[in-house]
């Protein structure tokens, strides 16, 4: 039995994996052990600590977005995941879990609540998720990464810690915005669940951008592997020289520490990047996740003027077109929006705020 194990437990998107990475990295060097649990979509993005410390999986589904026997299969599998997590805890006998939410979070902080054991929940959007709205009742403490948060109990305690970012971002911090205006680097990132929305309507815009303005954009945009034909066919003869499209990239902190402007989704995650870094960005949530709860994340952060929100319903090729060039064309608008997203989060430190009240819960329950 470890005497200080805490249990880190994350749902598999990097929206929940990247802030558990980053709280997990403060809470070793506090000299905690620590092990984390997830379910097989979440282990394929384990690396730095997480893949240092002892990891497992249970089996978990998400229940949202199905019809009725999906349903009953997606709780027959937490049901199982959750028998699994108790069997676990006993075995390795944790002083405290942690849960960052993802549907893959509830069979551990079910199992850590049957058990006695104190759960800390961390809430990366600015409404409640439903996994965490599930286990909020029995917590110890619900962190917070924006203020308001919506649906948060009245009676649980809550604490704004802001989003935790993950150290290679945090190495960025310090790199000053692009001043250089013989080039234009624009990143469009589409987050883990892809944006479909992004290979219909952006290339079309930036390809109707002018010839002056084309002649030194640098674009960087993820595609879907499905969409790769039909966006690199869209960009072919276009004028633009450098463009490089990819599924996915692993060197995202470089490419946002060099982006004049960030397209973007608006996950929790990615908007404390885009703070942490300090760079603007055209948001379009993703119009299907959880209770809007993008949208809300986005209202909240283009509200301080650190970017532009377009919602996707009402988005055509020509005002993407236009905002493109207004922004391209007055560098004045970018970095004074690049100025707000760096003071956009004063919790620059969330990761270590978050781990001070962790190991305070800690303290406290002994």
């Amino acid at each position: 039995m470890k005497k200080n194990l805490i249990l880190i437990t994350t749902g598999g998107s990097g929206g929940h994996v990247f802030p558990a990475q980053a709280v997990a990295t403060c809470l070793k060097k506090e000299g905690y052990e620590l092990a984390f649990v997830t379910d097989n979509r979440g282990k394929k993005r384990i690396k730095g600590i997480l893949a240092s410390i002892p990891n497992y999986s249970v089996c978990a589904s998400s229940v949202s977005g199905r019809g009725l026997l999906g349903k009953i299969i997606a709780l027959s599998k937490l049901g199982i995941g959750t028998f699994q997590a108790i069997r676990l805890l006993l075995k390795i006998k944790p002083k405290l879990v942690v849960g960052f939410g993802g549907y893959a979070s509830i069979p551990s902080v079910l199992a850590a609540q049957f058990l006695h054991i104190p759960v800390v929940l961390h809430e990366q959007n600015a409404i409640l998720g439903k996994a965490n709205r599930l286990l909020a009742r029995k917590a110890k403490l619900i962190a917070t990464s924006f203020t308001p948060t919506g649906q948060l109990p009245a009676f649980v305690k809550t604490v704004q810690t802001g989003m935790p970012v993950r150290p290679e971002i945090i190495e960025k911090k310090e790199t000053p915005y692009p001043t250089d205006t013989t080039e234009f680097h624009l990143l469009i990132i589409g987050g883990s669940q892809g944006a479909r929305a992004f290979s219909d309507i952006l290339p079309k815009a930036i390809v109707a951008l002018s010839p002056e303005l084309k002649g030194k954009l640098v674009l960087t945009q993820q595609v879907r592997a499905e969409d790769m034909n039909r966006v690199e066919e869209e960009y072919r003869n276009s004028g633009i020289k450098n463009i490089q499209l990819a599924p996915f990239f692993d060197n995202i902190p470089n490419l946002l520490a060099n982006a004049h402007l960030v397209i973007s989704r608006s996950g929790a995650s990615s908007l404390a990047e885009f703070s942490m870094v300090g760079r603007p960005a055209l948001l379009m949530p993703l119009p299907t996740a959880a209770d809007n709860h993008q949208t809300a994340n986005a209202r909240i952060w283009t509200a301080g003027g650190a970017g532009w929100l377009i919602i996707e319903k009402n988005t055509t090729v020509e005002n993407i077109t236009s905002r493109l060039t207004d922004l391209m064309e007055n560098q004045n608008l970018l970095q004074r929006a690049a100025f707000c997203a760096k003071n956009s989060n004063p919790k620059t430190s969330a990761d270590e705020a978050l781990a001070k009240e962790i190991i305070k819960i800690l303290k406290d329950c002994k």
